[in-house]
Order: C-alpha cells, then sequence, then structure tokens
C-alpha cells in the first residue's frame, strides 16, 4: 500500500473499499511493453490514471521523475530486440499510423510521461533519459471521457487513455477497449463517490447495493 493512501481506500484500485473494481482490473499479456515515467507530484493522487493502467498490463513498469534528492534512472529505457518510442505530442512527433507500425519490424517499448502538460512538455524536452528517443503521437480521435480532472485542452487525454489508444494502434484494438471500459469503471465509480452520479446509474455501472448506503 503507499503510505499516503488512506486506510478507507482498496490499496489496489485505490477507491473507497465499498466500491472497489478489483475484479475487473485485467491481466492484459501483450508484446508490447510500458514504461510509464511519473512526476513525482503525480504519486499520491487517486485520480490518477497511470498506476491503474500499469496494474492492467503485465509487461508494464512505473519510474518516478521530479524527486530532488532521487534521481530517475534511465536504464532499460533502451531495451535489445524492441523499438523504443516516445509517446508526446511533440512538433517532430510521427503520427502511430497503420503505416508507421507497419513498418516497425520488433515489438515496441512504450515509454509514457506521465504529469500535467506543463511538466510533460518540460520532462520530453530536457531529460537526457529519454533524449534521442523516437517521439510518437496519436491519430485525432474521439474527445476524451474522463471526467475526474478538468483538461486545458478538450483533446487532451489521461494516461491510461492515451496508453490504450497507443495499444489500439500498436497491437490490439480489443486490448483498447479493455483498457478503456476499466477507465470507465473508475470514472462511474470515482464521480458516484462524489455525490456526482446518481443512485440509478451507479446500479447501472454494477457498484454494490452496499456503497450507496
Amino acid at each position: 500500500m503507499r503510505p499516503f493512501l488512506s486506510p478507507h481506500r482498496c490499496p489496489r484500485c485505490e477507491i473507497r473499499r465499498p466500491l472497489c473494481f478489483c475484479s475487473f482490473i485485467p491481466q492484459l499479456n501483450l508484446a508490447t511493453r510500458v514504461t510509464i515515467l511519473m512526476h513525482t507530484s503525480e504519486e499520491q493522487l487517486t485520480s490518477n490514471t497511470a498506476r491503474l493502467a500499469a496494474k492492467a498490463l503485465v509487461h508494464s513498469e512505473v519510474r518516478i521523475h521530479g524527486r530532488r534528492d532521487q534521481p530517475m534512472s534511465g536504464d532499460g529505457l533502451t531495451l535489445p530486440n524492441f523499438t523504443s518510442l516516445v509517446l508526446f505530442p511533440s512538433s517532430r512527433a510521427l503520427e502511430l499510423t497503420p503505416e508507421f507500425v507497419a513498418a516497425l519490424d520488433r515489438p515496441v517499448h512504450l515509454i509514457v510521461p506521465d504529469a500535467n502538460w506543463r511538466q510533460t512538455t518540460k520532462f520530453a524536452r530536457q531529460d537526457p533519459a529519454i533524449a534521442g528517443i523516437r517521439q510518437v503521437k496519436l491519430p485525432f480521435g474521439a474527445p476524451s471521457e474522463y471526467a475526474l480532472r478538468t483538461q486545458r485542452d478538450p483533446s487532451n487525454l489521461c494516461t491510461l487513455e492515451a496508453i490504450a489508444r497507443a495499444i489500439g494502434c500498436l497491437e490490439s484494438r480489443e486490448a483498447q477497449a479493455v483498457l478503456e471500459k476499466l477507465l470507465g469503471i473508475l470514472v462511474e465509480r470515482t464521480l458516484w463517490s462524489r455525490g456526482q452520479i446518481s443512485a440509478k446509474l451507479c446500479t447501472i455501472a454494477g457498484i454494490p447495493s452496499e456503497a450507496m448506503r
């Protein structure tokens, strides 16, 4: 359990215990490896979706950056027999089109910065750990369905959403759908816990009745 997580929350899915959705967290064993580079400011936020993505993806890890006394290691960000790509929509990023993906001759190691936009931009431009690794971006898609934070730009996606869409481009639309369903469960249950969703909709979503008392 994270040391700053309330004992009233599930230690795995991190939501209030009566709303626990651990049984819905899949274990996707994909060829694509995912490394999430989380800014330290995200560590204590229960609305963070990157940790949930890592729990659903067997070949994944979370590394923390931004700690003054503990620099993030760049070891293993480039792996033998994998093509490392950084998911960041810079002006030089290449779009994950079917043609781009078809030209890849090795499985992908997808490196995903996880922070607010300002932090991510600074990190992607300046951190030597990912300097020189090719940057990629998602094709234009539907608006975000993540309703737990206010976005500065409607086209912005939460980390789990971005990973899901990247997996859909790189490997499997079915895996993308599984991850997006998981995000939907997180959003529905968190909104209910905040009093922003009706008991009727909560019942439709499958939230346990005891959580509504």
